[in-house]
C-alpha cells in the first residue's frame, strides 16, 4: 500500500475537516481537501525538477505543514523522503545528502546559511528550495507552488520499496541511513490506528521533530486516522499547554524531558485538560521520579499515560506500557514497579531475549533484546556489514539489554551498545572521543552516559591527560561545543591516570560506568 492512500482515503471521508494546523509559526490551517490539492501541486514541482520514481528528496526544516505535504508529494511519486536532523554539524549534513544521493533539498530559511556553506561539498543535490522566502541560492517555495498545475501521476510502487531513508546516530561517528519501506510504515500505522471516521474527530499534537521516527509516524497515523495534526514548529512547554487548552488536542507524543518541563510550567494548573485523552512518552529513558510524578498529575484528570519503547530500525514502537498500568488508584505497589518497565509487546511484534551466541534465554534471564516483525527495517543504506550485524536470522538486535518478567513485561536493564540517548537524541561516544583526543592536553578519552532527571542521560567524559596538563570542566565543554553539536558536549568529566582495558586493549566501558557512572565530575 502506498502511504499517499492515507491522504486519499481521509480526503474522501472527511474532506472539510482540518488536516493540518500550525500552532505558532504562520498559523496555517488546511482542510483535507486543501491539503490533497496542495500535495498534488507540490508533486508537480518535484517532477518538474527532474526527480522521478526511486529518486530521493531531502528536507531540513522545523516542523511545518509544508514538511508534511512534502512527504506525501514524495510518496505520490514513489520518491524516497530523506528527513535531516537540523541539529547536525556541517560534515554530517553533507554526509547524509551525499550518501543518500538526494537531488532536491527543501529547507526553512533559518538553515539556508548552513546549506550554502556546505553546497560545494554536495555531489547530487542540485535543486534548493526554501519554504519561507527566495533566499540566496534558493528557489521560493510559495512562488513555485502558485505557478504549479496539479500532478496526477500516482506511482505504482512495490511494498518493499523505501519510502523514508531516516538517518540515526550509531556507535560510529557518522549517521547511518535506516531504510523504511512502504510496508514498514503501513504495517505500523494500520495496526495502531483505525481509519478516518466522520463521527470521530481526534487531534494529534506533534511536538517531536519530524526527522525523528516518532514524528514521522505521527504525520502518517494522524492522516490515516482522519485526525487534525496540530503542529508545533518547535517544542516549548507553554506552546504545548496552549495547544492542549485552545486547540483541544486529544493525543500527544513527548520525550521525557518535554514531559518534565510541562509539569514544571507555571501554566500547568490553569490548563484545561478536558479534551486530552492520552500522552505517549518515549524515545529516551524515562527517569522514575518523572513518570511517578506524572501519574499523580494526569490520570486523576482523565488523561492516560503510555510508555512507548522502540527504535528507528523497528519503525517505532515495539512495546508499550498502557494507561491502566499508569493508574495507581488500585494495585499501587505492583503498578509502581511496572512503571520501571516499558510494557508488553505490540500485537505484531515478537520479543526475544538472547545471549552472546544469539540463543534465546530462559524467561526472567537477562540478555540482549531482539525483535521480529514485518516492520523491521530493510537494513542500513549502503552498509551491508552493519545490516548483517543488526539483523541475524530474521531477528533485529536492538543493542539494549533486558529481561521479561512472568507477566510479559519488558524491563530494560542496560545497553549492549555504547549509544547515549539524551532527550531523544542519539549520541555516538566514538565521535566525542575522537574530538577530545585531538585536544593537545588530552592523551586518551572514553565517553559514557550517566543518568539525568532532565534529559534521561547526559554525556560524561573520562580523560587521561598528558603529563603536567590540567583541564577544567568548562574548558572541556567549550572545546567540544566548538567542534560538535552542543548537545554532545560532556556535562561531566572525570580525570584518571589510565583507562581500564582488556587483554586486547579494548576500553572496559562497563568498568567505567561502575566506577564513574554518577552524574558528578571526578578528580577535577
Amino acid at each position: 500500500m502506498n502511504t499517499i492512500e492515507f491522504l486519499q482515503i481521509s480526503s474522501a471521508i472527511v474532506p472539510d475537516r482540518e488536516a493540518l494546523v500550525e500552532v505558532g509559526g504562520n498559523q496555517q490551517r488546511l482542510s483535507y481537501l486543501e491539503m490533497s490539492e496542495t500535495v498534488s501541486r507540490l508533486a508537480a514541482i518535484i517532477e518538474n525538477s527532474g526527480v522521478t520514481h526511486g529518486d530521493k528528496v531531502a528536507v531540513m526544516s522545523q516542523n511545518s505543514a509544508e514538511y508534511v505535504m512534502t512527504y506525501y508529494a514524495c510518496a505520490m511519486l514513489g520518491v524516497t523522503f530523506v528527513p535531516l536532523n537540523y541539529r547536525s554539524k556541517d560534515a554530517e549534513i553533507s554526509h547524509m545528502l551525499n550518501i543518500s544521493g538526494a537531488k532536491i533539498l527543501f529547507s526553512s530559511e533559518r538553515y539556508t546559511e548552513l546549506v550554502n556553506r556546505i553546497r560545494p561539498s554536495l555531489d547530487s543535490t542540485k535543486v534548493f528550495i526554501c519554504y519561507d522566502s527566495a533566499a540566496d541560492g534558493f528557489e521560493d517555495f510559495k512562488t513555485l507552488l502558485a505557478a504549479a498545475e496539479p500532478s496526477f501521476n500516482f506511482a505504482e510502487i512495490d511494498d518493499s520499496e523505501p519510502t523514508i531513508l531516516m538517518f540515526t546516530s550509531g556507535t560510529t561517528a557518522l549517521p547511518k541511513g535506516v531504510i523504511l519501506s512502504y510496508l514498514d510504515l503501513t504495517a505500523y500505522v494500520t495496526n495502531t490506528m483505525n481509519p478516518a471516521d466522520p463521527d470521530t474527530h481526534d487531534k494529534t499534537l506533534v511536538s517531536v521533530p519530524f526527522f525523528h521516527i516518532a514524528g514521522a509516524t505521527a504525520m502518517m497515523s494522524s492522516i490515516w486516522g482522519g485526525r487534525t495534526l496540530l503542529i508545533l514548529p518547535q517544542f516549548s512547554p507553554d506552546g504545548w499547554l496552549n495547544a492542549v487548552d485552545k486547540e483541544g488536542a486529544t493525543h500527544s507524543m513527548v520525550v521525557p524531558t518535554m514531559l518534565k518541563r510541562i509539569m514544571e510550567d507555571e501554566n500547568l494548573n490553569s490548563t484545561d485538560f478536558t479534551s486530552l485523552q492520552l500522552i505517549t512518552y518515549g524515545a529516551a529513558p524515562m527517569p522514575y521520579e518523572v513518570v511517578r510524578k506524572a501519574c499523580d498529575i494526569f490520570p486523576p484528570q482523565g488523561v492516560g499515560l503510555m510508555n512507548a519503547y522502540g527504535q528507528t530500525e523497528s519503525t517505532s514502537t515495539l512495546t508499550f506500557l498502557g494507561p491502566d498500568d499508569h493508574d495507581l488508584s488500585t494495585d499501587k505497589e505492583k503498578r509502581e514497579e511496572r512503571l520501571r518497565s516499558v510494557g508488553r509487546p505490540m500485537d505484531d511484534v515478537e520479543i526475544g531475549i538472547m545471549d552472546e551466541r544469539n540463543k534465546l534465554v530462559a524467561d526472567g534471564e537477562e540478555g540482549e533484546i531482539c525483535v521480529r516483525s514485518d516492520r523491521v527495517m530493510q537494513g542500513y543504506y549502503d552498509q551491508e556489514d552493519a545490516t548483517s550485524s543488526a539483523i541475524i536470522s530474521g531477528w533485529l538486535h536492538t543493542g539494549d539489554v533486558g529481561r521479561v518478567d512472568e507477566e510479559g513485561y519488558l524491563f530494560i536493564t542496560g545497553r549492549k551498545k555504547d549509544l547515549i540517548i539524551r532527550g531523544g537524541e542519539n549520541i555516538s561516544p566514538g565521535e566525542i572521543e575522537n574530538c577530545l583526543e585531538d585536544h593537545p592536553q588530552i592523551e586518551e578519552a572514553a565517553v559514557i552516559g550517566v543518568p539525568d532527571t532532565e534529559w534521561g542521560e547526559v554525556v560524561k567524559a573520562i580523560l587521561v591527560l598528558k603529563p603536567d596538563a590540567k583541564m577544567t570542566q568548562e574548558e572541556v565543554t567549550e572545546y567540544c561545543k566548538s567542534n560538535l553539536a552542543s548537545f554532545k558536549a560532556p556535562q561531566y568529566i572525570g580525570i584518571v591516570n589510565e583507562l581500564p582495558r582488556n587483554a586486547m586493549g579494548k576500553v572496559l566501558k562497563n568498568d567505567l560506568r561502575k566506577d564513574y557512572g554518577e552524574a558528578i565530575s571526578d578528580n577535577v
